[in-house]
């Protein structure tokens, strides 16, 4: 009896940690950020591993976390998803491309129609990693 209640609570800490990172299926058309929709990567890229989720929401506004692994994300899936964004769905360069010598990164940016700014931050290493950041402040 006591391992079967140590394994419901194993499980139930599992769930709730699930639940807490904020679990985003790879084939999830939109993000949403700050009552804010926004297309994934999936939108243009199609299927990428996911592997890891993350959202909060701070004096400085609300910010969702999606890390693709694996290196399965190219430079391409990158470069189409921004067009998209910025040649479909309003959004500006408000950072042109950085190299740290390990990675690059962007950001593009919006207002939304109640005045706060929809940024979204990409850092990207070409085999490994790459995180975005969606973001509203103001």
């Amino acid at each position: 009896m006591k391992k079967r209640k140590m394994l419901v609570m194993m499980v139930l800490v599992a769930a709730m940690l699930a639940v807490a990172t904020g679990c985003m299926p790879q084939t999830a058309e939109t993000v949403e950020v700050g009552g804010q929709k926004v297309v994934t990567l999936y939108s243009v890229a199609g299927e990428r591993p996911i592997t890891g989720t993350s959202k909060s929401t701070g004096t400085d506004g609300e910010k969702t976390i999606v890390t693709y692994g694996n290196g399965e994300v190219t430079v391409e899936d990158i470069n189409n998803y921004l067009a998209k964004l910025v040649n479909e769905d309003g959004f500006i360069v408000t950072q042109e491309v950085q190299n740290d010598g390990t990675g690059q990164s962007y950001q593009i940016g919006k207002q939304t129609d109640d005045g706060k700014a929809l940024l979204i931050d990409f850092y990207f290493v070409d085999g490994q990693e790459t995180v975005i950041t969606y973001q509203v402040v103001g």
